[in-house]
């Protein structure tokens, strides 16, 4: 089992990153052009990317440098609007728009499925919790490796 990321602000500055795959909407903040191309190839594809084959998908928008790319990630990170997978170094859309961090993943290895699993206020402060006394913790990293059921059922 993988373990590895998603990103939430915690009141004390914790970091969480995550995705949901059942959507709901919310008031979506306003996008720079270069950051509404790149959100769009990410929910377009649907699974993981890197930020090499986001760029090589964005290049005809007139999006070519990489250093172009990453600055958008990054802000729309920080939006909440997509989270990177450590495990798989890549980013995916958040299903459901921008949200409040507080979800773990679920990651298919086999099709690259990706499931937010969310998380209670307790859930969090029990992650929070296992930090020791010696680290003030800043970023929690939670990411489950499985198969989905698709995958499952086809093995």
């Amino acid at each position: 089992m993988a373990i590895g990321v998603r990103a939430l602000m915690h009141p004390g500055g914790v970091m969480l990153y995550h995705r949901r795959m059942n959507a709901h909407h919310h008031d979506a903040p306003k996008l720079s052009r270069n950051q509404s191309e790149i959100l769009s190839c990410l929910r377009q594809a649907g699974e993981p990317m890197s930020a090499y084959a986001i760029l090589d998908r964005v290049r005809k928008s007139g999006i070519s440098h990489p250093p172009t790319v990453y600055r958008a990630l990054n802000d729309l990170m920080q939006k909440g609007m997509v989270h990177r997978l450590q495990s798989r170094s890549a980013f995916v859309a958040c299903g459901h728009g921008a949200c409040d961090g507080k979800f773990a993943f679920a990651i298919c290895r086999a099709c690259d499925k990706v499931v937010e699993v969310p998380l209670t206020d307790e859930d969090q402060a029990a992650l929070l919790g296992l930090a020791p006394d010696e680290i003030t913790p800043e970023q929690v990293t939670v990411e489950i490796g499985g198969l989905c059921e698709h995958c499952r059922d086809a093995a």
